[in-house]
């Protein structure tokens, strides 16, 4: 049996996460070498481009819809729960970062609670989830892959209600 080790940020860059905010088992954490010479390094707050000199951080964990890996032009994208946020996009050096992208999607998974889909009746899937935030605050986020009429809208905010009920949150 093979046994393959997840990359990790090299010597150069590791010194960068000895700062704040990040801890000491983040230089250990799973990341990814962009085609800009940087990494992603998934912290464990959220992603963050990782310099030689310097550390950008992108979002908390719970403000990610989902990430996914495009084969073919060697890219990532990240989509948002805030539907005003454009989507990024980063090159990778990887060709098949597998590892790298399963330890993204249980970061992404870990904070969702509680979720549902439903599909309208023009073909939108809705899709509600109760996700937790770094403070360990409950939240709900509400997201629909294209237009919603009237009974789309009503249908969404059912399964937004009946999550939130679910964890003893207002609607």
């Amino acid at each position: 049996m093979l046994f393959t080790s997840r990359p990790t940020l090299p010597e150069p860059f590791s010194h960068v996460v000895e700062r704040k905010p990040f801890n000491r088992i983040d230089r250990k954490r799973p990341a990814l070498e962009l085609e800009s010479g940087n990494w992603l390094l998934l912290a464990r707050q959220g992603p963050c481009v990782i310099s030689e000199t310097d550390a950008q951080f992108i979002s908390y964990w719970h403000e990610i819809q989902q990430a996914k890996w495009d084969g073919e032009t060697k890219t990532l994208s990240i989509d948002w729960v805030d539907p005003t946020r454009e989507p990024i996009t980063m090159a990778a050096k990887a060709e098949e970062p597998h590892e790298f992208m399963m330890s993204m999607q249980e970061y992404v998974e870990y904070v969702v609670v509680s979720s549902g889909q439903r599909v309208a009746d023009n073909g939108t899937t809705i899709t509600a989830s109760i996700r937790r935030r770094e403070d360990g605050e409950l939240f709900s986020a509400l997201v629909a892959d294209g237009p919603l009429d009237e009974q789309g809208e009503e249908l969404a905010h059912q399964l937004e209600r009946r999550l939130r009920e679910g964890v003893g949150l207002d609607y």
